[in-house]
């Protein structure tokens, strides 16, 4: 059945009439996390994350667990923002048409068609959109216990804040994304499972390959990386120009997720 991996807890503020608190629901495949920030302080200071068990079937089960088992769900908040990291997604030109056929006929021919899935278009800059898909089952549950909350792509996230030149690498339980930004723009980004050593060095190799980036002249920028659990990327970066660790502030509740949980993949979590 579904459980409860984390839990950490911070005070949490807001009332009713007295909103000081941001609510993030990110949904991964097989996982929901709740992450709050304190947006006078700037800090987190409450994070939940919840698993599906191995023989649970669908995603309903696990949303009924939150009911019962999240400290999170049912408080006050300014705003909730709904943002699903699934590998369907992709990055697109922006299209004058209202009509998002086009789009959606772009996402099925890559990633095949989910009759159950409904489409998500969010404009970027240099005329770019993501482009993705959330599975019905979140949209009519979760927005039915937060009626106000939108959807995005974790992908919209990445994208704003990985703004210079280089070879980023976001760690997760099972995969990473690897995103390349080169002359101003975003060149390539996907999704891979964690595999073996020599794979996943190959993985990012092949990648800068086929977009043409030298790794000697670029830089290696590395989210929610541990040595204990990501210690092939100490080969990777032997390939690169400098290697920069990009690790969340320890302030609020995120100093206690990193001494209680050390899996800094966790840290993926919190930058918004």
């Amino acid at each position: 059945m579904a459980k409860k991996k984390i839990g950490i807890y911070g005070n949490l503020e807001s009332t009713a009439n007295h909103k000081v608190e941001d609510l993030y629901i990110i949904v991964d495949n097989q996982s929901i996390h709740f992450v709050v920030k304190h947006l006078v302080s700037n800090n987190y200071i409450a994070f939940e994350s919840f698993v599906s068990g191995t023989d649970l079937n669908g995603f309903s089960q696990l949303l009924a667990y939150l009911q019962n088992n999240s400290k999170l769900m049912h408080a006050v908040y300014q705003h909730v923002h709904f943002v699903m990291n699934n590998s369907r997604v992709l990055i697109s030109k922006s299209q004058a048409f209202k009509d998002h056929t086009i789009y959606q006929n772009e996402l099925n021919m890559l990633f095949g068609n989910q009759s159950d899935h409904e489409l998500l278009v969010t404009p970027l800059h240099e005329d770019k959109v993501v482009v993705s898909s959330i599975p019905d089952i979140y949209q009519t549950l979760l927005t039915r216990a937060f009626p106000t909350g939108k959807w995005s792509h974790y992908l919209t996230a990445l994208l704003q804040n990985a703004t210079e030149e280089g070879v980023y690498i976001y760690f997760f339980d099972g995969y990473y994304i690897a995103l390349i930004r080169d002359k101003k723009t975003v060149q390539l980004v996907k999704y891979f499972e964690e595999s073996e050593d020599a794979q996943n060095v190959y993985n990012i190799l092949n990648a800068c390959k086929h977009t043409q980036i030298d790794p000697n002249n670029s830089v290696l920028h590395l989210v929610g990386y541990h040595p204990d659990n990501n210690h092939w990327v100490i080969e990777l970066g032997a390939y690169f120009k400098d290697a920069n660790i990009e690790q969340t502030t320890q302030n609020g509740v995120v100093k206690s997720l990193q001494q209680e949980y050390p899996q800094h993949h966790f840290a993926t979590y919190f930058i918004f």
